[in-house]
């Protein structure tokens, strides 16, 4: 059966939304893009009931997964039974923990012009460190935090790569750990310009270069894939198959939810109250809780980093 249509809710300039096309672009997977606003609101998704704030907002048929960890799992499976997905390791997680690392720390790294009062408003709920009102001093500092976290990488996992082999662990052809450790690397060199910066030239982390030229640039990926207004998305996703297989509602969970309760998600990361998704629960195991909107769509989120509670 072949793979529904898939598309993606995002914009290029989101480190998040690169991280999933990575995946893409390695993988050769088509996908469309319905681009969304830098800022909200985002009326694209709240026409389709997702009422989840932050993007990528990544789809495959039916399914919608609001989040990295839970679609890039979901890809996994369903190009495991095509030959096609990227190789895997028992150290996965560790990279996918030291990128998430890498977002934090690059966060302050942003130019101070870069933090207008209306991008500090829109993200003070998800990014606290944006609203600080010395936001515009902290780059000197942040940046050589962020350079010493690049060092860690090129004298660590980076240490045994070579021209022929210059992936995670000295691998010829990239895997997983590639796409859990570079997104947020690859889009200050790609996207914010940190090769113009002093300190992180190819003199002084070549291993950390020739890693980046190995991984397909944004800019030239999205031209191979097609972009679509919110009506065709739409008219996509509703009448497509559903991709993933239910999955049951596991009766050990302490959440101690019943399959077809109304239930509320929310980031833990995120300002209580302030977006969260409502829908049916239809799937719930230990790593994922599944809910269902009125349309049909059904939304995949892992249980690492969200609060679930009956609404």
């Amino acid at each position: 059966m072949p793979i529904p249509p898939i598309i993606a809710f995002d914009y290029l300039f989101a480190p998040n939304a690169q991280k999933a096309r990575n995946y893409l672009f390695l993988t050769k997977t088509p996908f469309s893009i319905c681009e969304q606003p830098f800022a909200l609101p985002r009326p694209d998704l709240t026409g389709l009931g997702i009422t989840y704030r932050r993007v990528p907002v990544l789809c495959i048929g039916k399914d919608v997964f609001p989040d990295n960890a839970s679609f890039l799992a979901a890809m996994q499976e369903l190009l495991k039974k095509e030959s096609k997905a990227l190789r895997e390791s028992h150290l996965d997680s560790v990279y996918e923990a030291w990128g998430y690392r890498s977002f934090w720390l690059a966060l302050p790294c942003l130019p101070g012009e870069f933090m207008t009062p209306q991008l500090a408003k829109d993200r003070a709920n998800l990014f606290p460190v944006f609203a600080r009102e010395d936001f515009g001093k902290l780059q000197p500092s942040a940046r050589s935090e962020f350079r010493a976290f690049l060092d860690g990488a090129e004298e660590g996992f980076l240490s045994n790569t070579t021209d022929a082999a210059p992936f995670v662990g000295g691998e010829k052809e990239a895997g997983m750990a590639d796409v859990f450790a570079v997104w947020i690397i690859k889009w200050w060199v790609e996207t914010i310009g940190l090769a113009e910066e002093t300190g992180h030239g190819r003199n002084l982390f070549p291993k950390m270069w020739r890693w980046l030229e190995n991984i397909p640039k944004q800019v030239d990926g999205e031209k191979e894939q097609k972009k679509i207004p919110v009506e065709e998305a739409t008219k996509q996703l509703l009448s497509s198959a559903y991709a993933m297989p239910d999955i049951g509602i596991d009766k050990n969970d302490t959440l101690g939810l019943k399959e077809g309760e109304r239930v509320s998600i929310e980031a833990s990361d995120a300002v209580p109250g302030t977006h969260p998704q409502y829908g049916k629960l239809v799937g719930l195991n230990k790593a994922k809780t599944v809910i269902e909107l009125e349309n049909g769509l059904r939304m995949h989120f892992p249980k690492v980093g969200y609060f679930v509670e009956k609404a």
